[in-house]
């Protein structure tokens, strides 16, 4: 799909005399997936080696698996659909898996699946895929798992141990990030043995980083160099039954040059909100294809919102007092932690710009001029503006 419009193009994939990405099998259960930036070893479900091509560095460490599940027991002293306890740490149980198998092959994705049986009723089924590398994109390996899930009191995780060293790790939350120790040497770092998380989790040092992507998952940890998403619970109490039946989940492993950066964001974002396939009619006008409103600048700012001005007159429920005219309403936020420049680039007809509070009430007049608003936001400030029309 190509454009920066509302609706993409579709144009045909190119298949080359050499393969964009590729699989191949070194011997029973063991699988070697490759593009031109990654190239990933999977035995028996878990990634044993992957291999950044552009950065020559390994993100695996010797000996270790990515992509393994854990289980652990979950029975918290209160509380047992909200409290999780240091302790369950302690039962950690590694899963095994059984043999690897490709069930795609196609010239622009690869994908391997295994089968891991958790208990007599529960089982996990996982496919590993890569896509075809494109210039100018960092590559990820992606994973979605079906689970079915009929535990009692019990904790699913998926752990990646990586070659990064930090003593603190990032978290992704709705506008920002928090950051937390990723060690337990006073007991105040021991209780942040579990994180709140969004859209990603990174471990970065200097020059090289690695991020966790995920779509529904909000539970994280990362101890040492030993990254962990939670997956499942099992709790029976106030609901008996709460996580119990089938479940969906995509993760994905993002390595990148440099530290924390917009690539993560914007790559966990698009992650977070994939491009959907519609039919448009011959007749649509082409202006569908360009989007009307633009931000640019700094990538570490984000164009989140966009929507009509709630006391607009024309859409106002009456609940206060109404605004005369039409306006649009943009929410854009910094989200690195950094004071970051940008210009509102708009094509349509804009009489003035307001920088306003939550509320959308008016305060600072913007510069407006030719089509564009420059603006600046202080470290993970969430902005609104007003385009009054």
């Amino acid at each position: 799909a190509c454009g920066d419009g509302n609706l993409l193009n579709i144009k045909t994939f190119k298949i080359a005399e050499t393969p964009e990405v590729t699989v191949k099998k070194i011997k029973d259960g063991v699988f070697v997936l490759q593009n031109d930036q990654l190239r990933v070893r999977v035995d028996r479900g878990c990634i044993t080696s992957l291999y950044d091509r552009l950065a020559e560095r390994e993100v695996i460490p010797e000996g270790g698996k990515a992509n393994q599940f854990v289980i652990f027991d979950d029975k918290p002293l209160y509380w047992q659909a909200w409290d999780v306890e240091v302790f369950h740490l302690d039962s950690r149980k590694v899963l095994s898996s059984g043999a690897t198998k490709v069930v795609q092959n196609d010239a622009h994705q690869v994908s391997v699946m295994t089968e891991t049986k958790i208990s007599e009723r529960s089982w996990v089924k996982t496919y590993i895929s890569l896509s075809a590398a494109f210039k100018g994109q960092q590559s990820y390996v992606e994973m979605h798992s079906e689970v079915e899930w009929r535990e009692d009191k019990k904790f699913l995780k998926v752990e990646f141990p990586v070659d990064v060293r930090n003593t603190e790790a990032s978290y992704e939350t709705q506008f920002g990030i928090v950051r937390r120790p990723t060690h337990y040497n006073t007991t105040w770092d021991m209780a942040k043995f579990e994180v709140c998380c969004h859209k990603f989790a990174d471990l970065s040092e200097h020059g090289y980083g690695v991020s966790i992507l995920n779509d529904s998952k909000y539970g994280f940890a990362t101890c040492g160099n030993l990254m962990r998403l939670s997956l499942l619970r099992a709790p029976k109490a106030p609901d008996a039954h709460a996580d119990m039946g089938r479940h969906n989940i995509r993760w994905a492993i993002l390595p990148h040059q440099g530290d924390l950066g917009s690539t993560t964001v914007r790559t966990a974002f698009n992650f977070n909100n994939p491009l959907k396939l519609v039919q448009a009619p011959e007749t649509l006008d082409a202006s569908a294809f360009s989007s009307p409103i633009k931000l640019t600048g700094n990538k570490s700012l984000v164009l989140d919102t966009v929507k009509r001005g709630e006391d607009d007159e024309d859409v106002s429920r009456g609940e206060l007092m109404k605004r005369k005219g039409k306006s649009v309403i943009l929410r854009i936020y910094e989200s690195l932690g950094g004071m970051s420049k940008g210009t509102i680039e708009t094509t349509l007809d804009i009489k003035k710009v307001w920088k306003t509070n939550i509320l959308e009430d008016d305060g600072e007049l913007v510069k407006f001029e030719k089509g564009k608003a420059d603006i600046t936001l202080k470290p993970f400030e969430v902005a609104t503006f007003r385009l009054q029309l």
